[in-house]
């Protein structure tokens, strides 16, 4: 089967397969991520000797290290894959993953743990690169909710998996004991065997990714296309029909390099190589085997504008707003749900939490996986096209903080309903942060002034997304030690709250923009984000 590159440029046809693999190199990140939110909370209680003191605090710590460094970071990343190309960024960042992850399963000492944790971000850079990515795969705007959408798709997806995996598989020698003695290598490194199962999948990741992920950097495509001859500029009809033998075989070997380009082929001609015909030559005429290609960047563009604008830098702060309370409820929930009741069963408890185990904890991330992944393939779909873009990110941020008001009231009600509530609770946090992450880039996109900057714009808005989500899991556990539960959860809902005020400062529609086409500098400018329509025009001298 061709690949998407082959097709013509103008085509509208939607690019499967390349976000296939890229959502592969995707999905094995939350496998990774994931796994630890079940134990994290537990395994510094046992890298501490067992003392619970400040654990959620240090658990908080050591999800957000991975943030931290990430956030210290993603630009650089963003920058190197503008330079460089977006697809060896990737793979490096996946291979960041897995040393990270191997690590943190063999650690015996918090300090280890942390610093493994802070190794894995600052060597991934895979946030930013792939949103990059998947918005210079998509040509048609009408594609791009769908497309948009893969990213925290596979990430729901993996995330099921991975919640399991450190539900079910950290402390196997605890859980299986006959599976896995006490004396042998899980039993020493309690938490190596999600970590395994984590590199395994990383690496099948990146096998693949090397073998079938083309790149989509504008400057760094393929550039054999432009011609198959490296002495076309003296070909032309006067040229020799008859070769050396190693211009033959150079010509020929340089043929199907590049035959996974659109090409025209004369299939009359009984010969045993493909005829193929340049429609930009004069000399049409003659035979002359040269690909047609779409037309190829020029390597000489640039972009001397300014990169941010007051639209990137609002919808920018509302990522952040968003990142920091999902950051904070992702590590709050198993700390909430592992700690020990404060108050009898019956009575409204703002101190501790509910009780459970880590098994639970894996069985209700993984049903929250499960959520997600039916909010993500049936209902964001439907409701963004029937609402729009703009209108669908207001209204998440709008009532995204009825998702945190429901948890410090559970141990009120009869044991019966505490299940149900805490899925109510996962309902609407999948259901918001679905739909409004997705929503944010594609106004991103819509708002930078040049395809050229858009990995810089794509790796600001996540270098500040990771720094919110380093400072939250530290700060809601500091919170939840000192104030308890009820506190934590409330501070969680009151970020939601700001974000919901912030939304006064976000321009619905951005100022004409300057953009880079063909060489020459057009003004830009953009509809409502929902059904973009744009047109060019030279830009008038002032």
């Amino acid at each position: 089967m061709p690949s998407d590159r082959t097709q013509d440029p103008d085509s509208h046809a939607f690019p499967t397969k390349q976000l296939t693999i890229l959502a592969i190199c995707r999905f094995s990140e939350p496998i990774a991520f994931n796994s630890i939110l079940a134990y994290t909370y537990v395994m510094v209680q046992d890298l501490h000797g067992g003392d619970a003191t400040d654990a959620s605090f240090y658990a908080g710590l050591l999800v957000s290290a991975y943030a931290v460094a990430e956030a210290l970071t993603a630009i650089g990343w963003g920058a190197l894959s503008d330079r460089y190309g977006r697809k060896p960024i990737v793979l490096f960042g996946l291979c960041g993953v897995a040393i990270s992850s191997l690590i943190f399963g063999l650690a015996q000492e918090y300090w280890v743990a942390l610093l493994a944790r802070f190794i894995g971000g600052a060597l991934n850079g895979n946030v930013a690169v792939m949103q990059t990515m998947v918005a210079e795969m998509v040509k048609v705007p009408e594609h791009e909710p769908k497309a948009y959408a893969t990213q925290p798709f596979v990430w729901t997806l993996g995330g099921i998996i991975g919640s399991a995996m450190g539900g079910f598989l950290a402390q196997p020698a605890r859980f299986y004991p006959s599976l896995f003695p006490a004396d042998g290598l899980f039993g020493r490194y309690p938490y190596l065997l999600p970590n395994l199962v984590s590199v395994a999948v990383i690496v099948l990741a990146i096998v693949q990714g090397m073998l079938f992920l083309e790149e989509t950097n504008p400057q760094h495509k393929k550039s054999a296309h432009e011609s198959v001859f490296e002495d076309d500029e003296t070909t032309d009809e006067r040229t020799p029909l008859h070769r050396s033998k190693a211009r033959r075989s150079s010509a020929r070997s340089q043929s199907r390099a590049t035959s996974d380009r659109p090409v025209f082929i004369e299939e009359s001609l009984p010969v045993p190589v493909e005829q193929n015909f340049d429609l930009r030559r004069s000399s049409f005429g003659t035979v002359c085997s040269i690909k047609l290609p779409p037309k190829a960047p020029k390597q000489n563009e640039t972009f001397n504008g300014k990169a941010f604008n007051f639209t990137i830098i609002m919808v920018t702060i509302a990522l952040v707003l968003v990142s920091y309370h999902q950051m904070a409820f992702n590590t709050l929930l198993p700390t909430h749900l592992l700690d020990k009741p404060a108050s009898p069963p019956g009575q409204i408890d703002l101190i501790g939490g509910l009780g459970y185990t880590v098994h639970d904890v894996g069985v209700y991330l993984s049903v929250n996986g499960i959520l997600g992944l039916f909010i993500q393939a049936i209902i964001f779909p439907i409701f963004v096209d029937k609402v729009g873009v703009w209108k669908s990110f207001i209204l998440s941020i709008v009532f995204y903080p009825l998702a945190y008001v429901v948890m410090p009231f559970l141990s009120a009600i009869p044991s019966a309903l505490v299940s149900p509530g805490i899925y109510l609770s996962l309902i609407l946090q999948s259901l918001f942060g679905i739909i409004v992450i997705p929503c944010a880039l594609i106004l991103l996109k819509d708002a930078t002034p040049s395809p050229l900057v858009l990995g810089k714009v794509n790796g600001l808005a996540m270098s500040a997304c990771c720094l919110a989500r380093t400072v939250s899991p530290p700060v809601v556990g500091i919170i939840y030690s000192a104030g308890g539960s009820a506190a934590a959860w409330f501070s969680c809902a009151g970020v939601a709250v700001i974000g919901v005020v912030q939304l006064l400062s976000v321009p619905r529609k951005h100022n004409p923009s300057i953009v880079v086409d063909d060489g020459a500098i057009v003004s830009k400018t953009r509809r409502d984000p929902r059904d973009r329509e744009s047109r060019t025009s030279p830009v008038p001298e002032e």
